[in-house]
């Protein structure tokens, strides 16, 4: 197997008003506004010691998973593993590049996304 989980990428929280989260984000916990998704409706916020990042989002469309480790490409994490565990949700287009939900034995889910939409690196506004 080439390909393997890389990092945490991200800790989601969802949230009721995108507007109050971003508020609460910035000026009580004194987060660092990098992105926002205005579409998906989804603000991303950079941690001060480290390049994961706390996404917080008011998107019905997403599952309530709480953080996803990143690959360098899902869909190619995914053919590696064909028929060896299950794909309980996507893979879907998210705004860096692919995202999707694989199971372990014990029903544990593993949230995977990639950033093949911005060449393999993190980018911000």
């Amino acid at each position: 197997m080439k390909t393997t989980l890389l990092k945490i990428d991200s800790i989601m929280y969802r949230v009721k008003d995108l507007k109050e989260g971003e508020r609460f984000y910035i000026e009580i916990l004194g987060l660092k506004k990098v992105w926002e998704d205005a579409e998906r409706k989804m603000i991303g916020f950079q941690l001060n010691e480290s390049d994961a990042e706390i996404v917080i989002h008011a998107n019905p469309d997403l599952g309530d998973f709480e953080f996803s480790y990143l690959v360098e490409n899902v869909e190619e994490f995914i053919k590696e593993r064909e028929g060896r565990m299950k794909v309980s949700f996507g893979p879907i287009d998210v705004r860096t590049g692919r995202y999707a939900v694989l199971e372990d034995p014990d029903g544990n889910q593993i949230p995977i996304i990639d950033l093949t939409s911005f060449g393999g690196k993190p980018r911000y506004d």
